[in-house]
């Protein structure tokens, strides 16, 4: 009979084996796992590195775009910047040439404003010795009265009518007697003086002879009315007397 214990020893072994074998197996797929995952993982990363890198790549370009439109506008404002100065050249160009003729044209205007000025004043002193000439050059006029006032006399001399200004020193007679426009009757004679005065005739005598009869010819006339009807009677009284006396003679040559 085989002792139990050599019995149990072979199967002790298989069983060691065994487990020994097992472990082997569930190491290896540990490993495996482990390697899965670590490849896993490594090929998570490389993703995330791809996809950092993506969008790194997207910020550089954009940051190139933005470097390209930078450097577009700086372009086009420098070009501005350019074509201002030419034009703030080209305007101050012009200033320039303005203010000369503004120069020229001021002192040219000068120049005219001296002429006319002189000239004005030239065309000024001439009328004022033509005034002066004018005013004391005495004027005669010969006519008849159609309308008088105290400030003023109306004359009409043929188809010509004049408005004589009459003031304090204008010498007024009528009849040859010392009177004023007052005493003046329409239709009457007259004879005046004037002179020009700013346009306005001013008379400086005024001579009238009215048309109606005198005190002292009305006074003659009735003298030499009285004279002849005086006459008349004398000689009515004569004649009488004569025939009377006739009378008287022939009766004593009959006696």
């Amino acid at each position: 009979m085989t002792p139990r214990w050599m019995t149990l020893v072979p199967a002790c072994a298989l069983v060691a084996c065994a487990g020994l074998g097992g472990s082997k197996n569930n190491e290896s797929t540990s490993q495996t796992s482990k390697a899965q995952t670590q490849a896993a993982s490594a090929f998570q990363r490389a993703a995330d590195a791809q996809k950092q890198a993506n969008e790194e790549q997207a910020k550089a370009e954009k940051a190139q775009a933005d470097v390209t439109a930078a450097q577009k506008a700086l372009a086009d404002a420098q070009a501005r910047a350019q074509g201002q100065q030419l034009k703030a050249k080209q305007a101050q160009q012009q200033a320039q040439e303005l203010a000369r003729q503004a120069q020229q044209e001021g002192t040219s205007s000068q120049q005219q404003a001296l002429q006319l000025q002189q000239s004005e004043a030239s065309q000024k002193q001439t009328l004022h010795q033509e005034n002066q000439k004018s005013w004391s050059q005495t004027r005669d006029i010969d006519g008849k009265v159609f309308q008088a006032s105290p400030d003023q006399l109306k004359v009409r001399s043929g188809d010509r009518e004049m408005a004589l200004k009459v003031n304090d020193s204008t010498a007024v007679t009528v009849d040859g007697k010392p009177s004023s426009t007052a005493q003046i009757q329409p239709g009457s004679d007259v004879r005046a003086s004037y002179q020009m005065v700013d346009g306005q005739a001013t008379a400086l005598k005024i001579d009238v002879t009215s048309n109606m009869p005198s005190m002292d010819s009305s006074r003659s006339s009735s003298s030499s009315d009285q004279s002849s009807s005086g006459t008349n009677s004398s000689s009515g009284t004569n004649s009488s007397s004569s025939t009377n006396s006739s009378s008287g003679t022939s009766g004593s040559d009959q006696k």
